[in-house]
């Protein structure tokens, strides 16, 4: 029987249970990216992840970590710490799982 004291558990990630998103979200003169996490039993592995933001049924969105653009020139208008969106104000949307290693970016 191994000796688990000794082993090297370094390189061991535990699964959390949480994934997290970039969502953008177009919403009339503004363009909002920002992460969202959810628990993992929350959505189906086979969706994608634009399908799984579009099949909620909260009415509230809150992104981490967001970026306000406004849509014409391109520019950063805001950089708040969170923002809470309300899906039904949202014009387009579209979302990509994050790796653990991945940053979000314009």
């Amino acid at each position: 029987m191994p000796d688990f004291e000794a082993e090297d558990r370094s390189g061991v990630k535990i699964d959390t249970g949480t994934r997290r998103f970039q969502v953008t979200a177009y919403i009339g003169g503004l363009k909002i990216i920002g992460v969202v996490y959810f628990s993992a039993d929350t959505r189906a592995s086979s969706r994608r992840a634009s399908d799984f933001i579009h099949s909620l049924t909260q009415e509230l969105i809150t992104l981490s970590t967001p970026r306000v653009y406004e849509r014409s020139s391109g520019q950063v208008i805001d950089e708040p710490s969170f923002i809470v969106i309300t899906r039904s104000r949202i014009d387009a949307v579209h979302a990509e799982e994050l790796e653990d290693e991945e940053v979000e970016g314009p």
